[in-house]
């Protein structure tokens, strides 16, 4: 055989030789286990795999289907990813001939998706131009759905590259690949999820996984990536006395890992219960929000999606197909429960916590400086909100608010901009009357009377929580690149000094005068209906959170590289005033600035050395990858776009020394 340079060309040879003479089917074989899933029943095995290397009858090609265990640390395959070079890309050498493609498509049953970007329709030089697809897509552009229902599209397209956008979305004429990945699998299996991780590692592929496309900073984008899209996982099992390895007993559901929280609400309350989810109803449960911590409008009463989580299945970087609990592979069950996505392996489904059905309103309103007396009422409308959040906190509820300076009360129009709002997206009152959420606001709403503020408080009130959650949350506007945003977590301690609340306040309000726009949470991960779990790996700051506060910049559709870059700088840099104000807390993972300053302490805390150990032990050869996941400062993306490296996913990923 020949080095790993020749490997291409004698795969394309021997391989076109078997497949003359041979017929290939979908690798898998189907395990009796009453607690899976049909689709997880559905596995890679090795006897699945000897068959496969005795129908090709060629050891290379075997090879790259192969789990990563003692008996083939040595071949050819496992050496090229240990190596921890860069990651091939279309063109390269080591890159997988169309034919290795093939038998790829054939092992995993057909369901290989040759991707392009979502606006290749709107473009002449594209085989797929469709000027009729095109007004269908540029229509939607803006909706959620569109992107979900695409294996490779991602909400935020900034990170990618903003290499394909329909008009007036886009800033250049062009649409190139960028990094929407090259292939994705359309996942319906378990073994179709252990066949790509087997494949990506020993072809040292960049790999990447997609459900919904909603992450702040782009995971499920990679240049050159394999892609797993596990959109239709959708399978849902109620427990009703489920015995947890923690010794949780009660109800419970299991959830396919490509259930979104509509999903996941919708279901909870058809059986007369609850469950901790996101507030977009685009958010995925499985993928990247619980393991990112995940934060919800329940979280003051429940604590962190992450604290929910009594098992978990799980694909291991080695291919492997595993249970993850408080008593079984339980370095996994911790990492996976607060430690980030893109970090050790794919999660195809969890067991959660069934909650009781929950009494709850709603609180919806909003006022703009038109609404008062003046500039000096509108902050000290603003300021009263902060006196309360200790008092919202406490009593289990949540806050999802708005504030910035623009006429349209859409982020912030430009710095100096005098039109200041106030919106308050929905004020969930979880476990409370109509009666006792407005004695829980009473005293915030005296404040706004005494201010002359006008305001029209909505109340909407039902005897579940998800019929409120339907109408307090819409579905938010995405596909633009428009926007560039930071965060930080706000302890206790801070509104409870006059002058740390103060100085929060005045930074608010600098923040909106120099141009830039809040979108802000008042939440807790401590609930108080709960004790946290103390055997996950949420960073730690959230347990004495009061709020989660997004700060972002904003430029024109057709903004140049240069503006992003300024822009981008910009917001981080200011946001040094509220990690003054809050030096020992951190910053939500999934929604924070992908130049964080020492991201691995703001994002993960005190965790950190366990979880990149962890990382290490799980994952030696780098397959799970993302810009602020675990293990991410030993890589770096080489962007093609005029900025630094790693400001996106548009580019060869690399280990830093490369």
């Amino acid at each position: 055989m020949k080095g790993v340079s020749g490997l291409a060309l004698v795969v394309s040879a021997s391989l076109a030789q078997a497949l003359s003479t041979v017929s290939l089917t979908a690798a898998e074989t189907t395990v009796t286990a009453s607690a899976l899933f049909s689709y997880e029943k559905l596995q890679l095995t090795e006897s699945a795999l000897v068959d496969v290397a005795q129908t090709l009858q060629n050891e290379t090609i075997a090879s790259m289907f192969a789990f990563a265990n003692a008996t083939n640390s040595s071949s050819t395959m496992s050496k090229r990813s240990v190596s921890h070079s860069c990651k091939p890309m279309p063109g390269d050498l080591l890159w997988p001939s169309e034919l290795i493609w093939d038998v790829f498509d054939i092992l995993i049953g057909g369901s290989l998706i040759k991707t392009k970007p979502l606006a290749a329709y709107c473009y002449p030089d594209w085989p797929e131009y469709d000027a009729t697809k095109c007004a269908t897509i540029t229509a939607d552009w803006l909706s959620s759905d569109l992107h979900m229902d695409d294996p490779t599209s991602i909400m935020l397209p900034l990170y990618e590259g903003r290499t394909c956008l329909p008009s007036p979305y886009n800033y250049t004429s062009t649409c190139k690949q960028g990094a929407y990945p090259i292939y994705a699998v359309n996942i319906s299996t378990v073994a179709q999820v252990q066949l790509a991780v087997n494949f990506a590692r020993n072809l040292n592929l960049r790999f990447v996984v997609k459900n919904t496309g909603h992450d702040f900073n782009g995971k499920a984008a990679g240049k050159g990536a394999l892609a797993i899209w596990t959109h239709y996982l959708k399978d849902k099992e109620y427990l009703s006395n489920y015995e947890a390895a923690n010794g949780y007993v009660g109800p419970a559901i299991k959830f396919g890992s490509g259930v979104q929280v509509w999903e996941a609400y919708e279901f909870a309350n058809s059986l007369g219960h609850s469950v901790v989810g996101g507030e977009a109803v685009t958010v995925g449960l499985g993928g990247g929000y619980t393991a990112g911590g995940g934060h919800s409008p329940l979280s003051s009463m429940y604590g962190m999606a992450a604290d929910q989580v009594l098992s978990m299945q799980v694909v291991l970087a080695d291919g492997r197909f595993i249970t993850a609990s408080s008593t079984e592979n339980s370095e996994v069950f911790w990492m996976l429960r607060g430690g980030g996505g893109s970090t050790i392996g794919v999660v195809t489904s969890l067991v959660v916590k069934a909650l009781p059905k929950l009494e709850t309103t709603s609180v919806t309103f909003n006022f703009t400086v038109s609404d008062t007396p003046g500039p000096d009422a509108f902050w000290a409308a603003v300021s009263s909100y902060l006196d309360n959040f200790e008092d919202f906190v406490d009593a289990g509820t949540y806050g999802y608010y708005y504030i910035g300076a623009d006429s349209a009360e859409i982020g912030t129009a430009y710095a100096g901009d005098t039109d200041y709002y106030f919106r308050m997206e929905s004020f969930i009152a979880p476990n409370m009357s109509l009666a006792e959420t407005k004695a829980l606001v009473a005293p915030w709403f005296d404040t706004l009377d005494s201010l002359n503020i006008t305001y029209t408080p909505w109340y909407n009130n039902a005897d579940n929580f998800y019929d409120v959650w339907v109408n307090a949350f819409p579905q938010e506007y995405v596909g633009t690149d428009v926007v560039k945003t930071a965060s930080r977590l706000l302890p206790r301690s801070v509104f409870q000094s006059d002058t740390l609340r103060n100085k929060t306040w005045a930074a608010y309000k600098d923040a909106v005068d120099q141009g830039l726009f809040l979108a802000g949470f008042h939440v807790s991960g401590t609930g108080i209906a709960v004790d946290p779990p103390k055997d996950n790996s949420v960073l730690p700051a959230w347990r004495d959170t009061m709020t989660h506060v997004i700060v972002g910049s904003e430029w024109n559709f057709t903004s140049s590289w240069d503006v992003i870059k300024e822009s981008s700088l910009f917001v981080t840099e200011w946001m040094d005033v509220l990690r003054e104000i809050a030096p020992d807390s951190g910053a939500y993972m999934s929604e924070a600035d992908l130049l964080e300053p020492n991201l691995q302490e703001a994002f993960y805390g005190t965790n950190y050395p366990r979880l990149y150990a962890l990382k290490q032990k799980y994952d030696p050869t780098g397959l799970f990858f993302a810009l602020t996941a675990v293990g991410a400062e030993d890589w770096e993306v080489q962007t093609t776009d005029p900025l630094p490296y790693s400001w996106n996913n548009n580019g060869r990923l690399c280990p830093v020394s490369s």
